[in-house]
């Protein structure tokens, strides 16, 4: 009776760590994907994970959009990540919007400054590390260029007509 349970909570052990595993593969995958040739250009993506503050902010508050960073891991205990850089993000109070909050008094910004207002309508604070489903469309610079101009290793991109949703 009791190797039977040792070996069925072994068992229920061994599934979870499976799933946890391959729970955010396609996510990376894209990811790697987006920075190694040009098969996303003006595709759909979804990636599953959690916004970040992008390494610098604009200087003024006439900005209507904010290149946001978005995180993405393997699994939910996993240490490594891979970041989508410039998702364009609206910025303002509707839907599928960030908010950058910066007291005047304040010269360096957190997460805590930052909110982002879902598909949904919910405003969420990015200092939660709330994960969500994202969805927007890849653009390379690179291929705005004429062909013979053209960096064949440049993967730079951009993510525009962003929707997101908490999962």
């Amino acid at each position: 009776m009791k190797t039977q349970r040792i070996i069925a909570a072994t068992l229920a052990a061994s599934v979870s760590l499976i799933s946890l595993s391959s729970c955010n593969g396609t996510s990376v995958d894209t990811i790697k994907a987006m920075e190694s040739s040009y098969d996303n250009h003006n595709k759909t993506i979804e990636l599953i994970g959690e916004f970040d503050a992008p390494s610098f902010t604009f200087s003024s508050g006439k900005s209507k959009t904010m290149a946001m960073n978005f995180i993405v891991k393997p699994h939910a205990i996993s240490s490594e990540k891979f970041t989508a850089f410039s998702v364009i993000l609206p910025v303002g109070t509707e839907n599928n919007n960030v908010l950058f909050e910066l007291p005047a008094d304040q010269k360096n910004y957190t997460l805590k400054n930052f909110n982002v207002i879902d598909k949904n309508g919910e405003k969420i604070n990015l200092d939660t590390h709330t994960t969500f489903k994202m969805t927007g469309t890849v653009h390379y610079s690179e291929l705005e260029k004429p062909e013979g101009e053209r960096d064949k290793t440049n993967f730079n991109y951009r993510i525009t007509d962003v929707t997101f949703e908490k999962e």
